[in-house]
């Protein structure tokens, strides 16, 4: 974070004539700020960087670590960059500014006289983005490929307090964060309701037939069924496997079921106990 001479505040991004520290750290700036409002394509001749608006005004510039005018790594990574701004539906326009601007952008010392400058230029017309987009659109529309760039993190702000230790052990040591998150909600029910057995046993016991201990608060009885099925199911399909043989697994894989333990223990946190009549 850099201040201006005046003190707005700046943000600088990526590297100059390096494509993918740009892609990332967009993908990255995209991912954290919602409040992004708006988005400046700065071209000098075959070179564009950008400059980004949030809602509090704060400005974001991404480096100009890209190209056009040719087929190369620049150009589609110029076309990756704006299909990605017009996907999260932020309002991205072009100007045309100096090599002099741009090297000074690159060199992370815009002052506020030069962002002013920057935002009173005349926009482009008639708005030639799809121009940059078009001799890479088949590569682009495969999101798959573009989801690479996204940071790969947790979402810690709705993380159980109770395995808060292992999303942050997750970062090292995927495999262990899962199996002790699994082994570890098992204790917490069995604690919670005396009953002594294991995986979906426990589950079963607890949840179902007339001798239930814990239910929800809903008014579908359907719902109360699925979420059982959430516990029951899970167990089955994951922690089973992960308790009986090696896995032979990738990170996203892991990600996502770090995310479906989590949703059992908050399901849990919100079980009521049935009052024995």
């Amino acid at each position: 974070m850099f201040k201006t001479e005046n003190y707005s505040h700046v943000d600088y991004l990526g590297e100059a004539g390096i494509t993918q520290t740009c892609l990332f750290s967009l993908h990255n700036l995209i991912q954290t700020h919602a409040d992004l409002s708006y988005a400046l394509l700065l071209t000098s001749e075959q070179s564009h960087a950008f400059i980004l608006k949030d809602s509090s005004e704060n400005y974001y510039v991404i480096r100009a670590g890209f190209t056009s005018g040719y087929f190369g790594e620049g150009p589609k990574g110029l076309a990756i960059a704006l299909s990605l701004l017009k996907r999260h539906q932020i309002e991205t326009e072009e100007i045309l500014v100096s090599t002099k601007l741009l090297n000074k952008l690159n060199s992370s010392s815009l002052s506020d006289q030069d962002i002013d400058f920057i935002f009173q230029q005349e926009i482009i017309r008639p708005i030639r983005l799809h121009d940059y987009i078009y001799p890479f659109e088949n590569e682009v529309t495969q999101t798959t490929k573009s989801k690479c760039y996204y940071p790969l993190e947790l979402p810690y702000s709705i993380i159980d307090d109770r395995i808060f230790d292992l999303a942050l052990l997750f970062k090292q040591d995927p495999d262990s964060a899962l199996t002790k998150a699994y082994k570890r909600l098992e204790d917490i029910v069995r604690t919670r309701t005396g009953i002594r057995e294991h995986s979906t046993k426990l589950f079963a016991q607890v949840f179902q037939g007339e001798n239930a201990i814990l239910t929800w608060d809903v008014p579908d009885s359907a719902e109360i069924k699925g979420r059982i099925n959430l516990f029951t199911g899970a167990y089955m399909a994951f922690r089973n496997a992960r308790a009986h043989r090696e896995k032979d697994e990738n990170l996203i894989h892991q990600y996502r079921e770090f995310l479906l333990i989590n949703e059992l223990y908050l399901l849990e946190a919100e079980a009521i106990t049935i009052e024995s009549k």
